[in-house]
Parts: structure tokens; C-alpha cells; sequence
């Protein structure tokens, strides 16, 4: 009864008088074990004052990497369904987006009044312009549009990626800070006349690895290089969320603001060797998972549990939940909490409002999330079991793997239980080919993407949004073979060389031995 009051009360409360300000707060390759309350060695104290102040989601659950997280978390459909399957190029590589058909996040809340403002990585097409975000219900965007940058040159692939609505920017400094810096500025400058949404979307820690040198002096003791960068990357993060939160509470809208706060993958640290050798620079990272198995691009949690909290003053905070929330849960739970009507019905992701008050689990129901890759990774999750699964892309003969296992008690994957538990890996298997992938992105090339994919080389040529570029084709099947083949050998060729040599030498023993036979 208790429980059934409460929510009565606030759902008249939000319909009654003027709705909430949102704010998400989305990080960009930050690992489970990235952030000090989680444990992690980074020390992240702003971060976990917001995980102390609001209601950590403990079960939380991005896709794989980035594309597919924030198509998921602006239509409220898994990546897996609504077509972005995987990471977009830049547009000389690749010319796709999210598809226009979708109602996203912003058009949702500015229909219902809201002002609706992005600061930071759009990442969901950048190659014309009705794929731009002030096309797609911002009424104010600022940042870069592409998957990465260098946090001072704001580069990507050679070409500068920094605008503001859709213009190119020239601005000096340090990305994380000026991203922070447009987010207090909209907060400070936002009308009250109306509520507030605001999408702040940090490029970090994605690589480059970059950070301030005040930032990086101060963390010595850190004796490797790279990891003490990486730190100093998380710390001016921690550093910068931490004036975001200072500004809402200045502004006197702390009570009236549902902050969401998550990670859109996890972490890089080791990923698949031969994405690695593709795309070198871009996964060239010191990320922390604090054990769980996998990181960026894989479906074991590694690459898909990530931190998460929300904090809504009086209503969540100062606790814990072990719901578990996947990210195209966002859109449904906000516009529920708002007392937004839609559809809901055409969302993959389930409406966790309720629950989230009450602090009530409902276990999960045959949710998904994954992308496809190099490997076509995806998790099924069905009250305490994950199916998991991975095929190589490229291969149609290729074994397709299923693993088993019980994830609550055995969060680290390390008991593959598919063969003490044949009737549910059978039955999963039987949902999981039932469920839709949408495949309007094609398949990854990884030849092409090693020509002409994402960069970090400085700035060699004119912005991006000036668009004076074409788009680069593959190249002939044959030429395809040949280079793939040499992204094999640069992989493996660790393994190949002394292959190599000692194949070498036993046919040289071999022929020597026969002509001395023959002598």
C-alpha cells in the first residue's frame, strides 16, 4: 500500500505542475572500474558524490560501443532493431546515420515544451545535413559530430570536427572543458518559464588519450606513461561534471532536474586483435573493468555493464538497485516519469519508472543489446541467465558460439554452464533466433576502414561540415583480398614470423639432408 501511495504521489506531482528538468550525462569509453565508488584506482570524488546523492542503476547495460549505444538511447529501440549495428566511419568511409524514420529523445520532449539543448559527440550521421542534430529536435548543438577527436586540435581523420548548430567552430581549448563549459552556459542561460533538457555527451576517455599537463604533473606516482595520462583524462572528467553539478544547484533547479549519468560502452583495453590493427589509434586506451571479462566492442560485461547512476532529489536517491536497465530502457522510463503519453508499445526498451521508486527488481525478459563488428557479438539476458553469443562475420562456415551463464551469481563470466543446462541454453537459443537485427548498416569493411576510417593524424585538410570530400569506394575484391591478408600478418605476426623461420629452416634441413643422401 505503502508502495502504491508513493507512486500516486508523484505521478499527480509531475502531472500537476510544471515537468523536470533532464539532464544525461553520457561518458565515452569510461570503464566499470574507471571510477574510484565502483572501486576503481582513478580517484573520481564528484562522480561519486553523485553515486552517494542519487540511485546507482548497478545493473546497467550500454551496447557494445558508441553508435549503437546513442541510437538506442534517443529512439528507446536496441541497436540490434533499429539498424545502427555498429560505430559509424567518417563520411569518406562511411555515409549513414541514424535513419530519419525514427522520432528520437529530443523531438519527444520538445513537443511537450521543453527547450532541448546537446553539448559534446553526436556520432549518429554527420554526412548530410538532415542527419544533424539541430535537424533532429535540438534547438541548440555544440561539439563534434564524428566518433572521436583530439581533445585540443578537435580533429578527426584530418579534418577539423567542431561546430556549433551545424556551423563550423574555430575555438581553442581542451574538448572535456568546453563541452562543460556549453552545458553551464545552457543551464545558466536556460528560460524558467520552462523545464530543461539537456544532453551532455563528453568525448571522454575516448582516445586519443589526451590530457592538460597541470592535470598530468599532478599524478607522478603514476609511473607508466599512459596510464598516468589516462587518469589525468578521468580526472578533469571528474573535474568538469563536477561544475556542471555545482551550476545546477546555482541555478536553483537541483529539485526540479532528473540527472542520468551513464558510460556508452566499456572501457578499451583488449579488444579484438585485428579491430586493433585496424583502427590502431583509436583503441590504443588503459581501461579498467575491475576483472569483468571483455571491454569495448565485446557483449561479455566488460564491454556492455557500465557505470550508472540517477539522482532525483526526493525522489532517488541515497541508494542502490539491482534492476536490470538497458539503455533503450531510458527513453520509455523518461518519458513515463515526465508523464509524457507515447507508444509505447514500438520501444524495445521497457518503462522501469515504477520500479526504480519502489526500488522493486523485475528481472529482465529476453532483452538484447550487442553490435556487429569484426564478430557479430550480442547478449540475451532472461531473468538470472545470459546467453551469449559471437560469430566471425566474414566467414559463414565459422562455429557459432553460445555461452551459458548464471549472471548474478557468476558476474565475471567464468562458468560457461551451457552443457549443465542444456533445456535453457536451448530455449534461449530459440528466443534469440526470434528476435529482429535490422542490418540497413552494412556489414564493417575492415579493408576499407584501414584505408580511409577514423584517424587521429592532425589537421590536414578543411572541416568536415564544409564537406569538400568524396566518398571513398572499396577497392577491387581482389585488392581487398590482398590487403585484408597483410591485416592478418600485421596481427598475428608475432606468431607468423617465427612460424615462418621455422618452417624455413626444417625445409633447409630437410634439402640437406637429401643431398647428402644423394652425395
Amino acid at each position: 500500500m505503502y508502495k502504491f501511495f508513493l507512486i500516486l504521489f508523484f505521478s499527480i506531482n509531475i502531472f500537476s505542475s510544471d515537468r523536470p528538468n533532464v539532464i544525461i550525462i553520457v561518458t565515452d569509453d569510461l570503464g566499470w572500474g574507471d571510477v574510484s565508488y565502483n572501486g576503481g584506482p582513478i580517484l573520481t570524488p564528484n562522480i561519486d558524490k553523485l553515486a552517494m546523492d542519487g540511485l546507482q542503476m548497478d545493473r546497467f547495460y550500454s551496447a557494445p560501443t558508441c553508435s549503437p549505444t546513442r541510437a538506442a538511447l534517443m529512439t528507446g529501440i536496441n541497436s540490434l532493431e533499429n539498424g545502427v549495428i555498429r560505430p559509424f566511419d567518417n563520411p569518406t568511409a562511411d555515409r549513414y546515420g541514424l535513419s530519419l524514420r525514427y522520432k528520437i529523445m529530443p523531438e519527444y520532449l520538445k513537443e511537450a515544451g521543453y527547450q532541448t539543448a546537446l553539448s559534446g559527440k553526436w556520432h549518429l550521421g554527420m554526412f548530410a545535413d538532415e542527419y544533424l542534430p539541430q535537424n533532429r529536435g535540438f534547438n541548440s548543438t555544440y561539439g563534434h559530430l564524428g566518433g572521436g577527436i583530439g581533445y585540443f586540435d578537435h580533429a578527426l581523420s584530418g579534418r577539423m570536427d567542431w561546430h556549433r548548430d551545424g556551423e563550423v567552430l574555430y575555438e581553442d581549448g581542451y574538448s572535456t572543458t568546453l563541452i562543460a563549459n556549453e552545458a553551464i552556459r545552457v543551464i545558466n542561460n536556460s528560460d524558467e518559464s520552462a523545464p530543461l533538457f539537456l544532453y551532455i555527451a563528453f568525448n571522454a576517455p575516448h582516445t586519443p588519450i589526451e590530457a592538460e599537463k597541470n592535470f598530468i604533473d599532478k599524478l607522478s606516482h603514476i609511473k607508466n606513461k599512459k596510464e598516468r595520462i589516462y587518469a589525468a583524462n578521468i580526472t578533469i572528467l571528474d573535474t568538469e561534471i563536477g561544475k556542471i553539478l555545482s551550476a545546477i544547484e546555482s541555478k536553483g533547479i537541483l529539485e526540479d532536474t532528473i540527472i542520468i549519468f551513464f558510460s556508452d560502452n566499456g572501457p578499451v583495453f583488449n579488444v579484438d586483435p585485428i579491430a586493433a590493427t585496424i583502427a590502431s589509434d583509436v583503441v590504443d586506451s588503459k581501461g579498467n573493468t575491475l576483472g569483468l571479462r571483455g571491454s569495448k566492442g565485446s557483449a561479455y560485461e566488460g564491454g556492455i555493464r557500465v557505470p550508472a547512476i540517477i539522482y532525483y532529489k526526493g525522489v532517488l536517491e541515497n541508494a542502490k538497485s539491482n534492476q536490470f536497465i538497458f539503455v533503450d530502457d531510458i527513453l520509455p522510463t523518461i518519458l513515463s516519469a515526465l508523464n509524457i503519453k507515447s507508444n509505447f508499445e514500438s520501444f524495445t526498451g521497457i518503462d522501469h519508472w515504477t520500479n526504480l521508486i519502489t526500488n522493486n527488481v523485475v528481472p529482465p525478459n529476453n532483452s538484447i543489446t550487442g553490435n556487429v563488428i569484426v564478430n557479430d557479438e550480442r547478449a540475451l539476458f532472461n531473468d538470472k541467465w545470459k546467453l551469449y553469443y559471437r560469430h566471425f562475420i566474414y566467414d559463414d562456415n565459422s562455429k557459432k558460439i553460445f555461452e551459458l551463464y548464471d549472471i548474478l551469481n557468476d558476474p565475471y563470466e567464468k562458468y560457461d554452464l551451457s552443457l549443465e543446462h542444456p533445456e535453457i541454453l536451448n530455449s534461449m537459443k530459440e528466443t534469440f533466433y526470434k528476435k529482429p537485427i535490422n542490418l540497413e548498416t552494412p556489414f564493417f569493411n575492415p579493408v576499407h576502414s584501414y584505408l580511409h576510417g577514423d584517424k587521429y593524424i592532425g589537421i590536414n585538410n578543411s572541416p568536415w561540415l564544409e564537406r569538400n570530400y568524396e566518398e571513398k569506394n572499396p577497392p577491387h575484391p581482389i585488392i581487398q583480398n590482398i590487403i585484408f591478408t597483410w591485416i592478418v600478418f600485421l596481427t598475428f605476426k608475432q606468431f607468423i614470423i617465427p612460424i615462418f623461420f621455422i618452417v624455413v629452416l626444417l625445409i633447409s634441413i630437410y634439402i640437406y639432408r637429401r643431398k647428402s643422401n644423394y652425395l
